[in-house]
C-alpha cells in the first residue's frame, strides 16, 4: 500500500496553516521509492505544448504537458486516488467529502516564456488543488502565488521545492493563483484537483475502463 508522509503530530499545525493561508505544505509527501519510479520515467518521456485556456477569458498561459495516454499519468492517478489520503485532507482542510482526484503532469522551462497568469479553478466540483514536485532539476522564477480575487496582496508563495514536496490549496471563487515566468532551469510537477464528484467507486470504474490497456 502506498503511504503518504503526513506528520500526524502536526495535524493541528496543518489545520491552522490552511485556515490562515488557504494552503498547506507537506514536505516529502510521497515515499521515496514511489517517487523515484515516477521521476525516472518522466526523465525519459517527451512533453507537448499546452495552452491553458478559460471559456470566459481565453488563453492565460503556456506550459508543457504529458499526454494522458502515457503510462506515467496513469501511475500518478493510481497513486493519488487514495481514500485514506482523502480522509486526511478532509480533516485538515474541513472540505466536503472528496470523491476522486483528477490531474496531469506539467513541465515548464526557462527561456520558453512558460507561465500561467492569474486564474481560478472553480469548475468540475473541485474542492482542493495540489502541486507535487516531480523533478530533480533546479530552477529560478516559476513562483506559485495565491491571492484573494481583486487584491494585490500575495497570501502564499512557493518557489523551488524538493522532489516529493507538495502543497494543497483551496479552490474557491474568491481565490486566484498563478505560476510566474520560469527564468532558468526546468520545473516538473504533478498537478490536479480533489473533486467531490464522481464518488470514488464510480470514478474508479470509469477511469479503469478508459485506461484498461495500461493495466
Amino acid at each position: 500500500m502506498v503511504k503518504f508522509n503526513i506528520d500526524q503530530s502536526k495535524i493541528n499545525d496543518y489545520k491552522a496553516e490552511y485556515k490562515d493561508t488557504h494552503c498547506v505544505f507537506f514536505p516529502s509527501l510521497i515515499e521515496k521509492n514511489v517517487l523515484d519510479k515516477l521521476v525516472d520515467r518522466l526523465e525519459r518521456t517527451d512533453f507537448l505544448t499546452k495552452i491553458e485556456k478559460d471559456e470566459h477569458t481565453g488563453a492565460f498561459g503556456e506550459v508543457l504537458f504529458m499526454p494522458l495516454d502515457n503510462p506515467v499519468p496513469f501511475m500518478f492517478h493510481m497513486l493519488m486516488n487514495d481514500r485514506a489520503l482523502f480522509k486526511q485532507l478532509e480533516e485538515i482542510t474541513g472540505c466536503n467529502s472528496i470523491g476522486n482526484f483528477m490531474g496531469r503532469i506539467h513541465r515548464s522551462q526557462g527561456g520558453e516564456q512558460h507561465q500561467i497568469k492569474w486564474h481560478g479553478d472553480n469548475t468540475d466540483t473541485r474542492l482542493l488543488a495540489m502541486t507535487l514536485n516531480l523533478g530533480r532539476d533546479r530552477y529560478t522564477g516559476a513562483k506559485f502565488q495565491m491571492r484573494k480575487k481583486g487584491s494585490d496582496t500575495i497570501i502564499r508563495e512557493f518557489g523551488q521545492t524538493e522532489p516529493g514536496d507538495a502543497f494543497i490549496f483551496e479552490i474557491h471563487p474568491d481565490l486566484q493563483h498563478r505560476l510566474s515566468l520560469v527564468e532558468t532551469g526546468t520545473r516538473t510537477v504533478g498537478v490536479g484537483w480533489f473533486r467531490a464528484e464522481p464518488d470514488f467507486n464510480t470514478f474508479a470504474k470509469q477511469y479503469f475502463t478508459r485506461h484498461k490497456a495500461q493495466l
